[in-house]
């Protein structure tokens, strides 16, 4: 018979090195390239996910209602670089295909959504994204592009809510403020 305690125990220790690791992308790519224009909102595998600033264009501009898009760039580093250094920061890379990201934003209830295949999808802050989804990128790379274009933070220190962990997180890490430089 399973042990309950011990399984769940196990279960939760896993999501917690899962969450360490996604939390940890950032140590191990360049936060921006592009001399600062493009900003790192995720990584994996090898591929990093840069927001490029360049890019941002408000296309409503309604407060408290806006709606913002931004290009993404993906970056392939080397695998060869990583087993040499356990870092893709200062390897060679190939930059990928670049896909936009419209996003709506309402910042009286601070919700967020995002355009998938023609239709409006709420980032649900009560939710754990997976990266199979493509989640996780959506608040950063919002974050991203709302701070470019009116250099103010949209999420600020607000949290999210892990079912599975139980426990609050915030949905933006400091640090990309730091690096948005507000």
């Amino acid at each position: 018979m399973v042990d309950v305690k011990k399984l769940r125990c196990a279960l939760l220790t896993l999501v917690a090195l899962v969450m360490l690791s996604v939390t940890a992308f950032a140590e191990n790519y360049p936060a921006t390239m592009a001399d600062g224009d493009w900003v790192l909102i995720d990584g994996g595998m090898g591929v990093g996910y840069y927001a490029d600033k360049n890019t941002v264009d408000v296309q409503q501009y309604a407060p408290p209602k806006y709606q913002i898009t931004i290009k993404v760039i993906s970056v392939q580093f080397s695998d060869e670089y990583w087993r040499e250094h356990d870092t893709y920061i200062g390897g060679p890379y190939r930059v990928g295909e670049g896909f936009p990201m419209t996003f709506r934003y309402d910042w009286t209830t601070k919700s967020l959504f995002h355009e998938r295949d023609g239709k409006w999808l709420l980032w649900d802050t009560n939710r754990d994204y997976s990266h199979a989804e493509g989640n996780p990128m959506i608040p950063y790379a919002a974050e991203v592009a709302f701070a470019t274009a009116y250099n103010m933070r949209f999420f600020n220190d607000k949290t999210y809510y892990s079912p599975f962990l139980k426990k609050h997180y915030r949905i933006i890490d400091e640090s990309l403020y730091q690096i948005l430089g507000i």
